[in-house]
């Protein structure tokens, strides 16, 4: 794993792992190494990771640190059957980073709850 600045791109941490390490192995840790290695005066404001990321902690932990997040959830049962049950005036245009939209793709947003945390997230 490798944690960086997104603006600079400075490594602030990484993590070589053996190959039979699951992929979503003290992945909090490392965000608190991460947090602990950046320079002085820089804070984390926002993370972003992907679905292995998707753990209930670490959305606990961002949430009382005040740290969005950007966060690939896992397909699940319940997300699939909300999702089949939407209509076609439910999607919007997925936008640019000029805020145009991008031909052929359209997004839905919504809240969410993982586990047992109560706290639904969007």
């Amino acid at each position: 794993m490798v944690g960086h600045i997104a603006e600079t791109g400075q490594v602030v941490a990484v993590d070589f792992r053996q190959g039979n390490v699951p992929p979503a192995q003290d992945n909090l840790a490392f965000i608190k190494q991460c947090q602990q290695s950046l320079p002085s005066g820089c804070t984390l404001k926002a993370l972003r990771i992907d679905a292995a990321g998707y753990q209930t902690k670490i959305i606990q932990y961002c949430d009382e640190e005040g740290i969005e997040y950007a966060i690939r959830a896992k397909t699940s049962a319940t997300m699939r059957a909300q999702i089949a049950a939407l209509s076609d005036s439910n999607w919007q245009p997925l936008l640019d980073k000029q805020g145009k939209a991008i031909n052929g793709q359209q997004t839905y947003r919504t809240s969410f709850c993982i586990g047992n945390y109560e706290k639904a997230f969007a």
